[in-house]
């Protein structure tokens, strides 16, 4: 069945907290399936309390960059970095079995859950900004040219946001850590608009509400068409 409301949570790097806020109020709000961008481990919070709450919500999930480097015993020297033998024999098995991608029918088309582009966890996309230069993808090119996929979700920039292309929109899912912005959304795609949320101390409230399209929203033919000049459409 088609999905009509989509719960949205970026990278959760073990915000188990701020990940059980969010499946709560993504459950009252009637959503009818939950993703995630991975990149579960890593942070403060609990690794194995956060992916025993992705298990108990059937939230569907990719492996994230931090995901892989756990597995392979890399990157550990980062700061709060998780080991493999602080993960349940549980944990570590849901890490191993994670895709890299999903994708979801929704009520307006195909979705691509990814946590970088595609197979590649490590990449960005960014139409290019003052403080950001441009970071092109031929792999999502060759999705917007395939006319299969109208929505991308990825995560690894922490950063919510929408960019927008004239056949696919690609949703940033920001991430659970942090102080600078950390929340999820909701999407509604019968109405064609997103609510994104943020938490404010053991609550949760909205941060933004927007059109998934707009006349003002600058539209890019592909990634080849970033000029360096763009002014993110923010869901915070």
């Amino acid at each position: 069945m088609s999905v009509r409301r989509l719960g949205v949570i970026g990278d959760v790097h073990a915000e188990h907290n701020r990940l059980e806020l969010a499946l709560d109020k993504l459950a009252m709000l009637g959503a009818e399936d939950i993703i995630c961008t991975g990149d579960i481990v890593d942070g403060s919070g609990c690794p194995n309390a956060s992916i025993a709450l992705l298990i108990r919500d059937d939230v569907k999930t990719v492996r994230g960059n931090h995901d892989r480097w756990i597995l392979e015993n890399k990157a550990r020297h980062i700061p709060d970095a998780h080991h493999l033998e602080g993960l349940t024999k549980q944990s570590r098995e849901y890490l191993e079995n994670l895709p890299v991608q999903i994708s979801l029918d929704t009520a307006d088309g195909t979705l691509l859950l990814c946590h970088g582009i595609a197979d590649d966890d490590l990449r960005k996309v960014w139409p290019g900004t003052e403080r950001m230069g441009v970071e092109r993808s031929k792999a999502l090119d060759g999705i917007i040219r395939s006319g299969d996929i109208s929505y991308v979700v990825n995560g690894h920039m922490h950063f919510r946001t929408m960019i927008h292309f004239h056949s696919l929109l690609l949703i940033n899912a920001g991430t659970l850590r942090g102080e600078h912005w950390p929340g999820f959304s909701l999407v509604d795609f019968d109405a064609q608009r997103i609510t994104a949320y943020e938490f404010a101390g053991e609550e949760v409230r909205v941060a933004k509400e927007s059109p998934l399209r707009h006349e003002n929203h600058v539209v890019f033919r592909d990634t080849q068409a970033f000029n360096g000049a763009w002014d993110p459409v923010r869901l915070f």
